[in-house]
């Protein structure tokens, strides 16, 4: 039988519904702050450009390993990839690069996936079945951990393998956390404004 919390402000029973998943509603009230909203705003901007720059960087580190590129330049973001997905509907890249994009892309929506909601991911892919749903959790499982492999020798933070290390580590990090606090400090600081 699936259960659900209730909220503290509220007495009222819980509902479920048999084979319904119940997402859970955040009832956390931040503890106040005494920095300005702009600042809270500020700093939130600050976390999603590091994650967008981080984002760019392991869909680089996928992509080098499909066009055999070599380690990506971290200090130099390539922005030109945030266009990628749109060239690719347009036709305009060439084959090699429609399917590096096609890889690269794929492999971070399945990681921004993992960062959202792999529950939710996990459920409407077992709407297929028992077999695809194994399937997915395997494949997708196997995908994160190529991301992270990609990130490991594609990028590098140093020569030495710590470098390479590190660097795996804090971009998956970054990318794991960092959009979504980034967004919960800008929506807390507009709510205090």
């Amino acid at each position: 039988m699936t259960t659900t919390r209730r909220s503290r402000n509220t007495r009222a029973p819980a509902s479920t519904t048999a084979g319904s998943v119940v997402a859970p509603v955040s009832t956390v009230s931040y503890a106040p702050s005494t920095h300005p909203p702009k600042f809270i705003t500020l700093v939130g901007v600050g976390f999603l450009i590091l994650f967008v720059v981080a984002l760019l960087t392991q869909i680089q580190t996928n992509e080098a390993f499909i066009t055999n590129a070599g380690q990506v330049n971290v200090y130099k973001p390539n922005w030109a990839i945030l266009w990628q997905p749109i060239a690719l509907i347009m036709g305009d890249l060439s084959p090699q690069d429609a399917i590096a994009t096609i890889f690269g892309w794929g492999i971070e929506l399945i990681y921004l996936g993992f960062v959202v909601g792999y529950e939710l991911m996990q459920h409407s892919v077992a709407r297929s079945g028992l077999l695809m749903g194994r399937i997915f959790k395997t494949g997708s499982w196997i995908i994160v951990g190529f991301n992270m492999w990609t990130d490991y020798n594609y990028g590098t933070l140093s020569t030495a393998a710590w470098g390479h290390a590190a660097f795996a580590f804090i971009t998956a990090f970054i990318v794991g956390f960092f959009g979504t606090i980034g967004l919960a400090l800008i929506e807390h600081g507009w709510s205090r404004a």
